[in-house]
């Protein structure tokens, strides 16, 4: 009876351990944090931090559209002055809460979005296998980094993403990361997701609903996403 007692203890030390394997963990489904940023034409650095559940406890993102210091370079990247925005937005009817920019005809918006940036989060990611992102439309290609850093040492993955008229995934395994000397997966300090126009002609529109740590199979459109 013993060995019978013991040997389902171990199985069940065993089903409880995959289950926490299995368990994703989410960066940010932005629920909280809203915020809708103005339209902007112009500027390198136009910054807004929302505070709210998200991993690290904060939102840090930047908008950058061009440099209006430099001679000609609004006039090359902007030139029908055309704004674009971003916005940390709440469910509403059948849509869930999402992330959603929106790009000006012609201009080429970079997105910066940033976690930990105010006090380091250090959290362990080596228990996971990829980073998702969930999308629910994307109007134009889009190039996509991902930046980890533990500390000053960091690690960069991406890809560009195809244009899709529907909610998707896109995964990033975190296998296929580029690190520098001295980054490790166990005490990742911040992270900087970013988003950068893929079009010729601008008006890159997309909504990302979450972003999330995981092991698990997604079902539906799920596009693998690497160098």
């Amino acid at each position: 009876m013993k060995s019978r007692i013991v040997a389902s203890v171990v199985l069940f030390l065993a089903a409880v351990a995959a289950n926490a394997v299995a368990q994703d963990l989410t960066i940010d489904d932005f629920t909280t944090g809203h915020y809708q940023s103005p339209g902007y034409k112009s500027g390198l650095v136009n910054r807004n931090i929302q505070a709210g559940s998200m991993m690290g406890g904060s939102r840090d993102t930047v908008m950058s559209i061009c440099d209006p210091r430099k001679k000609g370079d609004c006039a090359a990247t902007n030139p029908y002055k055309q704004a674009s925005s971003y916005g940390f937005l709440p469910a509403n009817g059948v849509q869930p809460a999402a992330m959603v920019q929106t790009g000006g005809y012609f201009a080429t918006p970079r997105i910066d979005m940033r976690y930990g940036f105010q006090t380091p989060m250090n959290v362990d990611f080596s228990g996971y296998q990829k980073i998702r992102v969930n999308f629910n439309g994307l109007s134009q290609e889009l190039n996509f980094n991902i930046l980890l850093y533990s500390g000053g040492p960091y690690a960069i993955g991406g890809c560009n993403i195809p244009a899709y008229a529907g909610t998707f995934s896109m995964e990033l395994p975190l296998s296929l990361f580029q690190l520098t000397q001295g980054f490790t997966f166990t005490g990742v300090t911040d992270v900087d997701v970013i988003f950068q126009d893929g079009s010729a002609i601008g008006s890159e529109s997309f909504g990302i609903t979450s972003l999330e740590l995981s092991n698990t199979t997604k079902g539906g459109v799920v596009i693998d996403c690497h160098y």
